[in-house]
């Protein structure tokens, strides 16, 4: 071959893939999403589980450190049914049932007013858990800098705004004491409201069960009772307000009553509420005028008749003339000698005496008849006289009476005054009077806003700590710190795993895995005497994937090197060297590394001439080759001293020996130094076909390898692709990855033997 190695590199195809849709590729890529987490907690389960159970006995352990805390709750509910025993609305109406003034007997149940009676009461201030004073102060308490400083900065402050010691008040130490007691009171109670309904609930947290019941219970009772006090004292207050007010209003109705009596005297008003007497006489007086008047023209009407039928001749006629009982008997007279003169004169002739005296007397009852009619008209007449006599009389009684009752008028609008200001007072008296009655009747019968529910009873399990609940929260916290510790690890773990990982990060194939030995057989010799097993196998991967990779051109040059030391790069290349004349094919391999070789001390080959000598022309390079008889792999060791070994390996000298050797071997293993440690992988990177990258399984930090390649890509040439070393395919395998070194460890019973590697 004529061709320079950089000509025939080629570079590595990537590996078909079949195209999936689009919804379904969606899918799949979120299968691995999860097997991934999967894995991840797979491969900590130590730090999860580690996680999880030492934080739990840690918060067990703090739980049961705890002092227990009951919790006793008593329930109150404002009434909305009011029931009214009188007809009168309340002097201390009742509450409206709205969510502010639900709100406002919550704050009224927290205020510090009600807890100061609950301590007067229940005489909390005996009480060692909620009053400090009565425990003796701890070495802390005692020389405690902030309250110490405190203590100064107060003395300080007096001393500058005080000029007179009985200026500065010192509060009294019992009444401190009281307050401290009252906050820790008020700091563990605990009354809400939900909202929907109005129940409030008072709950009273304390150490000592029998405790928390009865302050419980005293925050109900006195707030019911403050309730009470607080509409008696308002009753009160209105029914003090009412004795007073009617006091003044019964002086100002007597006042105004005698100021009308008084008034009504001096202007000669006397009567009734309405009418004076002089209105009453005008009122009779007008009564009577009006009868009289009638009177008077059905007297004087009946007289112009009774002349008219007088001057007729029809006297007898007259309505009064017949009703007389004279006249009839006069009349009956005369109808009995008319008839006597009628039965006479049938007999004697008109010169007879009884005819004579028949008509004397006939005449005589006439002239009596005649008188009597006139007797009557001249009672007739007088009669109307004296009804006309009363009629001006009457009227002239009115007429004065009627100038009285103008002057009486006159009077009356003063008087009327004085008449609506003692009503407006009486009415407000009697009101106020009636208020006052019915309240008095209320004192008796007042009724609080609230009612209580139910009454705290001492509890018997403690509400805090619930060891149960606490315990399986500090377990699922636990458990998820675990798991946050997990892929906190993982997150921090810079190293390769997989060659999806390398393919991610460095941009570049890799070619397969190579198992770590668990035992003490060397690598290089287990792929002889075992050639079966999954590390041999490893091998043989690798090696068709890097045939495939230039099929055209396999590569039969290849160059060895990482990105530090101690990555595995000596042992691989000669594995890699030896599998392939283990399997009947040629293979060199050469030691590259002029500064620190390694292949003599692999092979247990004594020092002798290298390239180095080769190269100064001490030696001949048929005494370079050396020869391994297990396998028949070919190799040339170096040798130390040289000052300058980036221009040996990159000389026409090193090139020509590649380009004899190339037609002599199969393949041609380089195995280089490290690239951040020499730059001489880089100059042999331009000699060879393909360059393998050795990457660490585990171990390799990625910006290193990153940094070495960068070196690679940019100075030097044919970089083929990567290869994990040293991989512990059991914990692998452990990992659920999938890939080839999965099933290394997976299935290592498939190869034919196993014996000391790693499965």
């Amino acid at each position: 071959m004529t061709d320079t190695a950089s000509d025939k590199v080629r570079p590595l195809r990537p590996p078909l893939r079949p195209v999936a849709p689009k919804a379904e590729a969606q899918v799949i890529s979120a299968f691995p999403e999860l097997r991934s987490f999967g894995n991840i907690l797979k491969r900590r389960k130590l730090v999860v589980l580690g996680c999880t159970v030492g934080l739990s006995l840690l918060a067990l352990l703090f739980v049961l450190q705890l002092t227990p805390v009951y919790t006793a709750e008593a329930v109150v509910m404002l009434n909305t049914r009011k029931s009214e025993v009188v007809d009168l609305q309340a002097v201390m109406s009742g509450l409206q049932s709205d969510e502010a003034v639900v709100r406002s007997e919550v704050e009224v149940l927290k205020s510090r007013a009600l807890a100061k009676q609950v301590v007067d009461k229940l005489a909390l201030m005996s009480n060692k858990f909620l009053n400090p004073a009565l425990t003796p102060p701890s070495l802390w308490q005692r020389w405690n800098p902030f309250t110490l400083a405190q203590h100064l900065i107060h003395r300080w402050y007096l001393s500058g705004h005080a000029t007179d010691e009985a200026e500065i008040e010192v509060p009294d130490q019992s009444q401190k004491e009281r307050e401290i007691v009252v906050d820790r009171v008020l700091s563990n109670l605990v009354v809400f409201n939900d909202g929907r309904s109005y129940v409030m609930k008072i709950r009273y947290h304390a150490e000592d069960p029998s405790l928390a019941a009865k302050i419980a219970n005293a925050f109900a009772n006195e707030y019911l009772l403050s309730q009470l006090e607080a509409k008696f004292e308002a009753t009160k207050r209105a029914t003090d307000w009412l004795n007073e007010h009617l006091a003044d209003l019964r002086k100002k109705v007597q006042e105004s009553d005698q100021a009308v009596q008084l008034y009504m005297g001096q202007h000669s008003l006397v009567g009734s509420r309405d009418q004076t007497v002089t209105t009453q006489q005008l009122s009779e007086l007008n009564s009577q005028l009006i009868i009289a008047k009638a009177d008077r023209t059905q007297k004087q009407s009946n007289l112009q008749q009774a002349l008219a039928l007088v001057r007729s001749g029809n006297a007898e006629s007259v309505g009064p003339v017949l009703a007389s009982p004279l006249i009839q008997t006069l009349k009956a007279q005369e109808t009995a000698l008319m008839q006597k003169r009628a039965e006479l004169s049938n007999r004697y002739s008109a010169d007879h005496p009884m005819m004579i005296n028949v008509q004397s007397e006939l005449k005589q009852v006439k002239g009596k008849i005649q008188d009597e009619v006139n007797n009557v008209v001249r009672s007739m007449t007088t009669d109307v006289q004296a009804a006309a006599s009363r009629e001006a009389t009457l009227t002239a009684s009115i007429q004065n009476l009627q100038k009285a009752a103008d002057a009486q008028d006159a009077a009356g609008v003063g008087l009327r005054e004085l008449q609506r200001e003692a009503d407006a007072n009486r009415t407000l008296y009697e009101n106020l009077l009636n208020r006052f009655k019915q309240t008095s009747a209320q004192e008796d019968i007042q009724q609080a806003d609230a009612r209580l529910v139910s009454s705290a009873s001492v509890p018997l399990l403690p509400t805090f700590p619930r060891i149960g609940l606490f315990t399986g929260f500090a377990f699922f916290v636990s458990f998820l710190t675990g798991i946050g510790i997990a892929f906190l690890l993982e997150h921090l773990d810079n190293g390769f795993r997989t060659a999806d990982r390398i393919e991610q990060a460095l941009g570049i194939p890799c070619f397969g895995y190579v198992p770590a030995i668990r035992s003490g057989l060397e690598a290089h010799k287990l792929v002889v005497e075992q050639p079966l097993c999954a590390y041999a196998e490893a091998l043989r991967s690798i090696r068709t994937a890097l045939r495939f990779s230039n099929v055209d051109h396999p590569p039969k040059v290849i160059l060895v090197t990482s990105s530090v030391p101690n990555e595995g790069k000596t042992t691989f290349a000669a594995s890699l060297a030896r599998s392939v004349a283990r399997s009947g094919g040629r293979a060199l391999l050469i030691d590259c590394d002029l500064r620190h070789p390694s292949i003599g001390p692999l092979f247990e080959v004594p020092r002798g001439p290298g390239l180095v000598s080769y190269f100064k022309g001490k030696s001949d390079f048929a005494r370079l080759i050396h020869v391994d008889v297990s396998s028949r792999l070919h190799y040339i060791t170096a040798e130390e001293g040289t000052a300058n070994p980036q221009d040996l390996l990159g000389s026409q000298h090193m090139r020509d020996v590649l380009e004899k050797l190339r037609f002599a071997y199969d393949l041609i293993v380089l195995d280089a130094p490290p690239i951040l440690a020499v730059s001489d992988s880089i100059v042999l990177s331009h000699l060879v076909d393909a360059t393998l990258f050795m990457i660490q399984w585990e171990k390799t930090p990625r910006q290193v390898a990153v940094g070495a390649l960068k070196l690679l890509q940019t100075q030097g040439t044919g970089l083929a692709g990567a290869v994990l070393s040293r991989v512990d395919v059991r914990r692998h395998a452990k990992y659920g990855y999938g890939d080839a070194a999965y099933y290394y460890g997976r299935y290592r019973g498939y190869y034919g033997s196993t014996k000391g590697q790693q499965a």
